[in-house]
């Protein structure tokens, strides 16, 4: 247990214990992914589903922080599962090698990070796990912004009315350039929200509102959803 010694004694005996038996499912494992997939590893979450299909180009390695030039051209799934059993081989990682459709099935978890990278994507993960009850931590980025909210059944719409946008049109005018930091930066914060709501800290906990920030103007903009 020593590799959980600097923070299971901060988050309390209980509380580490919640997180440790907690099953997660990280939808994407590319720059938001990778890095929260990181941190949920380190953390001790008992069991991590995650579901990636891409392979790995040079542009990914200024963020995506699992992979490095050694393994361009291989799947991201691949070269993440294996460093992820590296970082921590004492939790259960279970990898899907696939994209997310209509037809996924969810496997039973208590909590989904969206980690994805388009509307269209998030709409489909949306659909498929607000109608069962399960929680989601959101987070988007785009040059030197992010954004973040937590979205639960019963407490909040889904993300399809909260951020209600043209999936088709929003995703065809995406920048794609981003600011590396920006990243790990809503990845760190998704996984804190995560925890937050796995220990019942609903109270700190963002739900009902977003979370916007702007790292080249250092501006950190919380607004309430009506």
């Amino acid at each position: 247990m020593e590799i959980y010694a600097r923070h299971m004694n901060l988050l309390g005996e209980e509380n580490f214990a919640k997180i440790h038996k907690a099953s997660v499912m990280v939808a994407g494992a590319g720059g938001l992914g990778s890095s929260v997939l990181n941190l949920l590893a380190r953390l001790g979450i008992g069991t991590i589903y995650f579901y990636e299909f891409a392979e790995i180009d040079p542009p990914d390695l200024n963020r995506q922080i699992l992979y490095n030039s050694e393994d361009i051209g291989n799947t991201k799934c691949d070269i993440a599962i294996a460093g992820l059993r590296k970082i921590n081989p004492n939790i259960n990682i279970i990898a899907h090698c696939e994209k997310i459709n209509k037809k996924t099935k969810i496997p039973k978890v208590d909590l989904v990070f969206d980690c994805l990278d388009n509307f269209t994507s998030r709409y489909i993960l949306d659909d498929l796990i607000f109608p069962k009850g399960i929680p989601m931590v959101h987070a988007g980025v785009s040059t030197y912004f992010g954004q973040l909210t937590v979205i639960i059944p019963g407490k909040t719409e889904c993300l399809r009315k909260i951020i209600s946008v043209d999936a088709t049109k929003f995703d065809e005018k995406i920048n794609k350039e981003i600011f590396p930091p920006v990243v790990t930066t809503m990845a760190s914060l998704q996984v804190s929200e995560g925890v937050k709501y796995l220990t019942g800290d609903f109270s700190n906990l963002l739900f009902g509102k977003i979370l916007v920030i702007d790292l080249l103007s250092n501006s950190f903009d919380t607004i309430n959803i009506k």
